[in-house]
């Protein structure tokens, strides 16, 4: 990904204190830290990313990267922590934007309809900074729309009557995912909802909708949940359960951090025409149920009790989205290769993943073992590693790299172009899963 840097600033911001007295209250006191504020233009399909450095040679990045949407952006960061912003020059780092990942870089022409409680609410995005909200009486507002990530949108929807709406989408697949709506009166939150949603036009589609299902379900209620992964959306962070044959699966979400176990099993039972009861079972008494109501294949509506010590203690309601096939599928057969993609063993070849400031390189020099070069080699932990690696479908693959008995990485490959693509990447340790990130891959021939 070809770079370009543009210099904002070069003089070091202090901080001053000032403490002020009135009559004998000694005690009041007054303390003002400054900011760095920066502003910049933006043009659609961009990457942008602030850098600073004291000696013109080593820039550290300052704050999240910034997807560009074609308009300028104004980006304040405190002075109060002192070197993590303060610096002698700054500058903007340029490159072209990911060609991965499910989410859009404009709303214009799009046309979403969101599921709520059983019903339908479209919104239609009719240019860059204005729509209308096509319920019973139609509603036409301004929005502000942003890209935050791969999968991730977020559109600040003004209505009249001092009204106004975050809207946060998270694509699962290709015109599909969930949202969280907040609307705020006056400023002050009012409501907060979930649900899922479905692309009814695309820009550019000429008004054809996309898939209403992602790869791997059909259009009816599944029969079983073997091969498959389901994206559940409440209130908060989404959880992402993987379920494999046997009965067994994997959580990603808001409990990989906790203390319970993130591998699951679990029993998955037809209630009704559209509707089914999930189990999901960490250890012993400890274990949710969901009753699963379909409404449109891979897309529907949940209510999810969760136990701890054989006791109920939350009940939530939310919405689920199929994204795809899990990566813990049964197989052995490697992708064919095409180009300078792999066939059957990574030997001799070097894979550069991107997925922060620094690449990370993973050198295969046997079969079975290999080098690690990146963000870990300033630790007390070896580099080294031996790895298995095989395929899950036509395009995907599994790769594990394992640096001790209890630390290892699990990559989901998914192959777009030779021996290039993106992947999800879970880092173990202690036996337990600790972080989940995802990223562009290419591999080449070791020099």
């Amino acid at each position: 990904m070809n770079s370009r840097f543009v210099s904002l600033l070069a003089a070091a911001t202090s901080l001053a204190a000032l403490t002020a007295v009135r009559g004998a209250d000694s005690a009041a006191q007054l303390t003002i830290h400054t900011a760095i504020e920066v502003e910049f233009p933006t043009e659609t399909g961009k990457v942008y990313q602030l850098q600073g450095s004291s000696n013109l040679v080593d820039w550290s990045s300052i704050g999240d990267p910034v997807f560009g949407v074609g308009r300028p952006v104004t980006q304040t960061f405190s002075t109060r922590s002192g070197a993590n912003v303060v610096f002698q020059s700054y500058r903007l780092d340029v490159s072209a934007g990911p060609t991965d990942g499910f989410a859009p870089w404009s709303f214009s022409g799009v046309t979403l309809s969101l599921d709520d409680d059983g019903d339908d609410d479209v919104l239609r995005f009719q240019s860059e900074t204005e729509g209308v909200d096509e319920g019973d009486d139609a509603d036409r507002f301004t929005y502000v729309f942003s890209r935050v990530d791969l999968n991730t949108v977020t559109v600040e929807l003004t209505y009249r009557g001092a009204r106004r709406e975050m809207l946060t989408c998270t694509f699962s697949a290709a015109g599909m995912g969930t949202w969280m709506r907040e609307e705020f009166r006056n400023n002050r939150l009012k409501d907060r909802d979930v649900g899922a949603f479905r692309v009814l036009a695309p820009a550019g589609s000429g008004g054809t909708p996309p898939p209403s299902t992602p790869p791997g379900f059909t259009l009816d209620m599944p029969t079983e949940l073997a091969g498959l992964a389901y994206l559940f959306q409440d209130d908060s962070t989404p959880d992402r359960l993987e379920f494999s044959a046997g009965g067994q699966g994997l959580e990603v979400g808001d409990d990989v951090d906790d203390d319970e176990p993130n591998r699951f099993t679990y029993s998955y039972t037809a209630t009704g025409t559209n509707s089914a009861r999930l189990v999901v079972t960490f250890k012993p008494g400890t274990y949710d149920e969901y009753e699963l109501n379909f409404s449109a294949g891979a897309r529907g509506s949940f209510v999810r009790q969760e136990f701890q010590k054989g006791q109920l203690k939350d009940v939530d309601r939310g919405s689920f989205s199929g994204v795809g096939t899990s990566t813990d599928n049964s197989g052995g057969t490697p992708p064919t290769n095409t180009g300078t993609r792999p066939e059957g063993t990574l030997r001799g070849l070097t894979y550069t993943l991107r997925l922060g400031e620094s690449p990370e390189v993973l050198r295969f020099d046997s079969e079975t073992n290999g080098l690690e070069v990146g963000d870990d080699d300033d630790d007390e932990e070896a580099n080294t590693f031996t790895y298995t690696y095989r395929s899950t479908g036509a395009q995907t693959a599994e790769l594990i790299v394992r640096f001790d008995t209890d630390k290892w990485d699990e990559y989901a490959l998914n192959f777009t172009e030779g021996n290039s693509g993106t992947f999800i990447r879970r880092e173990f340790d202690d036996d337990l899963l600790k972080d989940t990130d995802t990223g562009t891959f290419s591999g080449s021939r070791t020099p």
